[in-house]
């Protein structure tokens, strides 16, 4: 991983010595390694960073566990109330394409320009692929495991606590990390347009400047974020569970 990263910046400073992108005079468009470190630093000395992380990661803990509570409320009502699940099945499948930002203009008109708009473009961003995902995995569960439950007089909440979650879990984790890459991009997208702080204002004023290095140094910061939460959040929990489940040979 390391070996790949010096490669790409190797060939980065290669690209933007030799002028391949644009020529000299619009250097300014495609900065170097070192500009755009340089800009990474000056936002880090001027506090403009850690308080755009905090914002943003802030509202994306929220708008994310919401939608993971309300989509699997959703995911078992179809799942559990088959003529529902129909019924209602075409309509989440065709939301859950439909792209988030295009949500931000009703979000204005309902909200205004508030952290409630941000929230609820994060959450209707990522509840259908949380719904969709989760119906998915509750599918799973062999129906030999409900019938033995239910012999032993387990049913209800006592079921879905004791035999559907825990014969899904591994596919639960998974469809929180499908949730909360919508909701990562969602939210980044909805503060582009209109949020006063956090990255994706960083980076929409930045290309107003125009700061290019900026730009870049943000997208960078949001490229790390999303790999340290799936590798450091997700990727873990998912090699628990496998383990725990015998799916893994521990080492």
């Amino acid at each position: 991983m390391i070996l790949v990263a010096v490669g790409f910046l190797a060939i980065w400073e290669v690209v933007v010595r030799l002028h391949l992108f644009f020529p000299e005079e619009y250097g300014y468009l495609f900065p170097g390694p070192a500009d755009v470190g340089a800009a990474l630093v000056n936002l880090w000395n001027r506090a403009a960073l850690i308080r755009s992380v905090g914002a943003t990661l802030s509202r994306l803990a929220v708008g994310f566990m919401l939608s993971l509570v309300l989509g699997s409320i959703l995911a078992l009502l179809m799942v559990h109330f088959s003529t529902f699940g129909k019924g209602i099945q075409p309509y989440v499948l065709g939301l859950q394409t439909f792209p988030s930002i295009a949500w931000v203009p009703l979000s204005i008109v309902w909200f205004g320009f508030s952290e409630a708009s941000l929230l609820f473009v994060t959450i209707i961003g990522s509840l259908f692929a949380v719904t969709v995902s989760v119906a998915d995995a509750l599918r799973t569960v062999p129906p030999i495991y409900l019938k033995a439950a239910r012999n032993m007089g387990c049913d209800g909440m006592d079921l879905i606590l004791r035999v559907t979650v825990p014969a899904t879990l591994p596919h639960l984790i998974s469809s929180a990390k499908v949730g909360w890459s919508f909701a990562w991009r969602s939210l980044v997208g909805a503060e582009v347009i209109f949020a006063t702080v956090g990255l994706g204002f960083l980076v929409e004023s930045a290309s107003e400047a125009p700061n290019i290095a900026q730009v870049i140094a943000v997208m960078f910061v949001i490229l790390v974020l999303g790999v340290l939460v799936d590798r450091v959040v997700f990727s873990r929990s998912q090699e628990w569970v496998s383990r725990r489940w015998g799916l893994l040979t521990a080492r």
